[in-house]
């Protein structure tokens, strides 16, 4: 719950809520009362815990009920009555709206840009919830729908009787290259003052090739504390995570207007820095070629600069997302397994870790996965030869990456048998996503 409160609030604040003039508002869809009142707390403790001024949070649901011994109505946690509620958030206070099964249907709220989606939708609930964000409104030009529960085919069948044509062919999750960036950061290779002044000159420049020693010499500075702080374990995560960043970035941004210039310079940024990197084949680094020299930075323009993309109506065909990311949805028996982890470690530690928790070590499979030579290995190689090895290999990925969290570091190390079945799970998986980018 913590997490999905973050998530909710941080993409929000960061693509929401900019747009409208900062008067666009978002509405979180639950499964149930309890779930509504737990959602708004969590989000309510997020915004305070931050300090933020700019995101205020209602909730919507009908009558009362108890949660541990505590009894909750909607005026009393509002503060006035449900009659006003759709009027107050209309207005400049509210603009985070948590719902359960009220105001998903018949609610116009023209301002409403973003939906979270946080409970299971069928048929023509599905159509009528998702249209609550198909009302206009003067410089509204897009929407946001993050989906926590629903697969990209139940929602294609709950539309296709209400709609003619529609192609969504998997699922690609756009957030998942901030995940790229905060990690890439998180190195200390990367300076923003440096990445500003690269990108700056690399547009200004009327003749590229004679900047080109600039331009070099600014990335080199990364290259430096590249060389001098990182072991050589981080300096090959380090080149692992910057080519997943811009190969994610390419794709994503071909398909999502993210509206995200500091991720735009860092993806021109780091195309330089990735060939200037040493490597173990090229200690030294590769050269400066015309190539980079010529890359144009195709999102980097003027908003009056309107570029016409219009199809036909009969032009269609639908992208394949790379499914490294978000597109290997748990099986029915993964699943279940990695319930009977949770519960086995909760019971014995008397602990309340959620799949949520767990589910963050899926970040780790996809470093694994991203790794061409771990990804052929798993790929053609008998699972029972391989497997030593990816132990000791996810073994060392998740304890780096869990070094800021103790919690779900020590949970990780503390119970043998819970870390067997893990490790036992995410091969599996880490095998089955191998077998599928083939």
């Amino acid at each position: 719950m913590i997490q999905k409160a973050e998530v909710i609030v941080e993409h929000f604040r960061r693509h929401a809520l900019p747009e409208l003039a900062g008067q666009a508002k978002a509405m979180v869809v639950t499964a149930s009362r309890e779930h509504a009142i737990r959602t708004h707390q969590a989000i309510m403790k997020y915004i305070s815990d931050n300090g933020y001024t700019d995101v205020t949070c209602l909730v919507a649901f009908s009558g009362e009920i108890s949660i541990d011994g505590q009894v909750y109505t909607e005026p009393g946690i509002n503060g006035f009555a449900e009659t006003e509620l759709p009027r107050q958030f209309d207005g400049g206070l509210y603009n985070v709206l948590v719902v359960a099964e009220k105001y998903q249907t018949g609610f116009d709220q023209p301002k409403l840009v973003a939906m979270y989606v946080d409970r299971r939708l069928n048929g023509l609930q599905a159509v009528q919830t998702l249209a609550r964000l198909n009302r206009i409104y003067p410089g509204k030009n897009r929407t946001y729908i993050l989906d926590f529960r629903n697969t990209v085919e139940e929602i294609q069948a709950a539309f296709k009787p209400y709609y003619n044509v529609t192609q969504l062919e998997d699922i690609s999750d756009p957030n998942q290259v901030y995940n790229l960036e905060a990690r890439l950061k998180a190195f200390g290779v990367l300076d923003a003052a440096e990445i500003d002044r690269f990108v700056t000159r690399f547009l200004q420049a009327s003749k590229r090739a004679d900047e080109r020693p600039v331009l070099e010499g600014i990335v080199r500075q990364a290259v430096t504390r590249f060389n001098e702080n990182l072991n050589d374990d981080d300096q090959e995560e380090f080149r692992q995570v910057l080519a997943s960043f811009l190969r994610f970035y390419s794709f994503i941004a071909q398909v999502v207007d993210l509206g995200d210039t500091d991720l735009e310079k860092l993806h021109l940024y780091g195309t330089w820095l990735k060939r200037i990197l040493p490597t173990r084949q090229a200690p030294q680094g590769g050269d400066v070629t015309d190539d980079m020299l010529e890359m144009a930075a195709f999102r980097l323009q003027k908003e009056s600069e309107e570029q016409d993309a219009s199809l036909g109506k009969d032009d269609n065909q639908a992208l394949s997302p790379i499914d490294r990311f978000g597109a290997n949805p748990y099986t029915e028996e993964e699943s279940k397994t990695l319930t009977e982890i949770i519960t086995s470690f909760n019971a014995r530690h008397g602990t309340e870790f959620s799949e949520e928790d767990y589910i963050r070590f899926e970040a780790v499979n996809n470093d694994i996965l991203d790794d061409d030579i771990w990804a052929e290995m798993l790929r053609n190689n008998d699972p029972r030869d391989v497997r030593p090895r990816f132990d000791a290999e996810f073994m060392r990925r998740a304890i780096q990456a869990f070094q800021r969290d103790n919690a779900m570091r020590n949970a990780f190390m503390q119970d043998q048998e819970a870390r067997n079945m893990l490790m036992g799970l995410m091969f599996q998986r880490a095998v089955r996503g191998a077998g599928r980018a083939t």
